[in-house]
């Protein structure tokens, strides 16, 4: 089947339209981005795929969005995370849900069972089925893309040459790394799928949505629930005329610390480093960081302690990594994604990276 079969069209001009992706299963967060743009029902809401699984309230974001549906104005465009429920049979689930907190698990502790309670997995479906019907059927047959005047809006991209509706459904909701792909449409296509920060550059793990006018593609998955630094990004598309506008934003679910000292950098080189390529070679250092060689991109860096992992007699990252210091002046307030010994781990408008503990009197 191809994206041909199940796309839909809308309008976006003479109203405002925000555009999230890669929910997660992130209630509470979900809640602070709608209210950081100021969200009404007058808007236009597209919510670009993955509304489940990996954070730990995907009833909760599926019976919002279901709410949410009610209204002509509101789009949920499939991800691949949201048709587990047509996955029930699949040999994969089992370890996949060892792996991941999925909407299943969800389900069954309201229905308070267990998967021991079902003697196969045709048993769990048969149950979950009958159940969760509603819910079920609310991500059933989902659009797989949503075409506007200028967008195109798909939850991990499409054909990289002819017209994009050839595209076949299951490439549309698991392709990897679009934005670093192209294709042959005229207008902007907007996805989500795979984290802004897979796409780093300059040595820094920046999650803020990425625009691409030259290739028209606009990236907007902050890696919430999959990276341990995330963020909720959302679009905010308006027009004047026939001209549009955009308008990038996000949340964090991360506390906030005042700097009391000022902390810069005059020089330094960063480096980023992002799974599936975590193996690295450790050398000398102090109790802080040591000096090591990332061996896929045979790159030198400094590594946090912490961040070191053995397995099997060899080194990795133990998660997404950048040495980069951050910048941080008296006054200002920065996120703490972790505190760690001497340093703490930060986001600071997007960007992640490191401040030593001085800088909050500690």
């Amino acid at each position: 089947m191809k994206i041909k079969g199940r796309y839909i069209t809308a309008n976006l001009k003479g109203k405002r339209t925000i555009v999230v992706s890669d929910i997660h299963g992130e209630l509470e967060l979900f809640n602070a981005l709608l209210s950081k743009v100021d969200y009404s029902e007058e808007d236009i809401l597209i919510i670009n795929g993955d509304i489940i699984d990996k954070g730990q309230n995907s009833l909760g974001v599926l019976r919002k969005v279901m709410k949410l549906l009610e209204r002509d104005n509101v789009y949920l465009i499939e991800g691949n995370c949201d048709i587990i429920f047509e996955q029930l049979e699949e040999e994969w689930l089992y370890p996949y849900m060892s792996r991941i907190h999925t909407v299943i698990h969800e389900c069954l502790k309201e229905m308070g069972k267990s998967i021991n309670d079902f003697p196969t997995q045709k048993d769990l479906k048969v149950a979950l089925y009958e159940k969760y019907s509603k819910e079920r059927l609310a991500l059933l047959d989902l659009p797989i893309a949503l075409e506007t005047e200028d967008f195109i809006f798909v939850h991990a991209g499409v054909n990289e040459v002819g017209n994009y509706k050839e595209t076949l459904e299951w490439d549309a909701i698991t392709m990897q790394r679009f934005a670093e792909k192209s294709h042959t449409s005229e207008k902007m296509v907007v996805v989500g799928h795979i984290p802004v920060s897979n796409y780093h550059e300059n040595g820094m793990l920046d999650h803020r949505t990425l625009i691409d006018n030259g290739k028209r593609i606009i990236s907007i998955d902050g890696g919430n629930q999959v990276k341990q630094s995330g963020v909720l990004n959302a679009l905010v598309i308006t027009y004047d005329e026939d001209e549009y506008r955009i308008e990038t934003t996000f949340v964090h679910p991360f506390e906030m610390r005042e700097v009391i000292q000022d902390f810069e950098v005059s020089y330094q080189e960063p480096h980023a480093f992002t799974w599936p390529d975590f193996e690295i070679e450790v050398f000398d250092g102090d109790e802080h960081f040591k000096m090591a060689k990332h061996l896929k991109t045979d790159t030198d860096f400094m590594v946090k302690t912490e961040w070191i992992i053995e397995r099997e007699g060899k080194n990795y990252l133990r998660d997404d990594y950048t040495d980069l210091f951050i910048d941080v002046y008296i006054g200002e307030s920065v996120a703490i994604i972790g505190d760690y010994k001497g340093y703490a781990y930060v986001l600071k408008d997007g960007v992640a990276g490191w401040v030593p503990n001085e800088v909050f009197g500690m």
